[in-house]
């Protein structure tokens, strides 16, 4: 009986050890991007859609706003375009969820991450979940960290990701 259980003990070991060994080899990737997105006319790429009050310019609890702004390689407006970031933003009393996609066109290949999670209002940096991916990145997972690079100019607001991810 016991040399039963010594072998059942030392098959589930194994088992156990393949997995560990297997979540071990899977590696890091890691890449930055910047997000360059317009809160001011004429072309806003952030735009507030409702309100609790009905008010479009009282940005407080219960405001929804939709983005779209663009991915670059670096943090100036002229460096290239490298994707799209759509998403939309919901305030609360004192956070806010986020959820937005990635969509990359790489020389590598082209592809999707999905992003999101809650943060507290103007605490950086910020750590969102990658929660999947399609194209290049399919079954990966990981986070994302953002901060600011430039919030000086309100037609160019410029924050860096710092991407972590893992395939299955």
């Amino acid at each position: 009986m016991t040399m039963k259980i010594q072998s059942v003990a030392i098959k589930l070991l194994l088992v156990c050890s393949i997995f560990n060994v297997s979540a071990f080899a899977r590696e890091v990737k890691e890449f930055s991007l910047y997000v360059h997105e317009s809160r001011a006319p004429p072309n806003p790429t952030l735009v507030v859609v409702a309100t609790a009050s009905g008010n479009l310019s009282d940005v407080t609890f219960g405001t929804v706003q939709v983005f779209s702004n663009l991915l670059k390689a670096g943090p100036s407006l002229n460096s290239t375009t490298i994707g799209v970031e759509p998403g939309l933003v919901s305030i609360g009393t004192e956070n806010i969820f986020i959820s937005y996609t990635f969509t990359l066109n790489l020389p590598k290949g082209n592809g999707t991450l999905a992003v999101q999670g809650q943060f507290a209002l103007n605490v950086w940096p910020r750590e969102l979940a990658v929660v999947g991916g399609t194209g290049i990145f399919r079954f990966a997972s990981g986070y994302d960290v953002s901060e600011i690079v430039d919030d000086s100019n309100p037609s160019d607001y410029v924050t860096i990701h710092k991407i972590f991810l893992k395939f299955l």
